[in-house]
């Protein structure tokens, strides 16, 4: 029987965070271009995805690349070929959410392993099963998810399964572009580095990132998941994949949330009782690098996030 390890994943926006992130302890590093993916720190050109694949396969590490938008027709004219070059350039796997890339792969005859994300939709054991032997490799499960019912997935599958252990989450997606629109709608000169939030008129404090792409508005979390305090439970279980997103934070930050959580990780599998006994120090660290403006919990794992 195989020791388990699971496998500590990551966003990077460029080749420059793909290495600090490999060489502090992630496993595998998520890349992509918004034409195709949602959600992505910043674009990678299919030669940047070859170098970084190049770099990752000497380290013994991976690559994904995210496909996960929500896909119209003007994307199966030029999908099939990018996805072509994705094999061709030997990436790991795929991700994405959209049904029709079940129908797309088998069309290509593409040896591609494909994760599925259909986001929200993630939610038990026989959709999962459903998915798997139409072609599915791996799935990420719903972060809307308690941690028990994650777990009861995980005993009812034959897959690797993935959840998220750090970082904002989305609440909302439309594929319009509403915060651009709105600019346009009252000729306000629009600026996309520009970082907007919306607030709550009862709870002042609150903020929720907008963040705006190719494929519309996506309204982020008010706080961040941190579960680094809670690996044990996520460990035991022996869950596959365990993701940090790192959109909108800096990559000195999110070089340190990828070495606190291989330590924390390599910790636990080494010795439990040792985990037990640091697990406190490591969310400390966690608070004093924390951006003031974002707060953390645990999401829905124990049901404490409301939105």
């Amino acid at each position: 029987m195989d020791l388990y390890r699971p496998e500590l994943q990551a966003t990077a926006r460029n080749l420059e965070e793909v290495k600090r992130l490999a060489n502090v302890g992630a496993d595998a590093i998520f890349v992509g271009h918004q034409q195709f993916g949602n959600r992505l720190p910043d674009d990678f050109t299919l030669t940047e995805i070859e170098q970084a694949t190049e770099f990752l396969h000497k380290e013994g590490k991976k690559v994904y690349v995210m496909v996960n938008a929500i896909y119209h027709n003007e994307h199966l004219e030029e999908l099939p070929d990018y996805l072509t070059e994705l094999e061709r350039i030997n990436v790991d796997g795929i991700v994405a959410g959209d049904q029709s890339i079940f129908q797309i792969l088998r069309d290509l005859d593409s040896s591609l392993q494909l994760t599925w994300n259909p986001a929200t939709l993630s939610t038990n054991y026989q959709t999962l099963n459903y998915w798997s032997v139409r072609g599915m490799s791996r799935a990420t499960l719903s972060n809307e998810l308690a941690l028990d019912a994650v777990i009861e997935i995980k005993q009812n599958v034959q897959f690797p399964i993935e959840i998220q252990i750090h970082g904002m989450t989305c609440i909302f997606q439309s594929k319009r572009k509403l915060v651009r629109n709105y600019y346009n709608h009252i000729e306000k000169d629009y600026t996309s580095s520009e970082m907007r939030y919306i607030k709550e008129s009862k709870k002042p404090e609150t903020h929720y990132p907008i963040f705006e792409d190719i494929n519309g508005t996506h309204i982020m979390s008010n706080e961040d998941i941190v579960m680094i305090d809670h690996l044990d439970k996520i460990l035991e279980a022996e869950i596959d994949g365990l993701f940090i997103n790192g959109l909108l934070k800096t990559i000195d930050y999110n070089e340190k949330m990828v070495e606190l959580y291989r330590e924390a990780i390599d910790t636990y599998l080494a010795d439990p009782d040792a985990y037990q006994m640091k697990k406190t120090g490591w969310k400390q660290l966690i608070y004093k690098i924390q951006p003031q403006d974002r707060k953390i919990d645990t999401g829905f794992y124990f049901k404490e996030q409301i939105y």
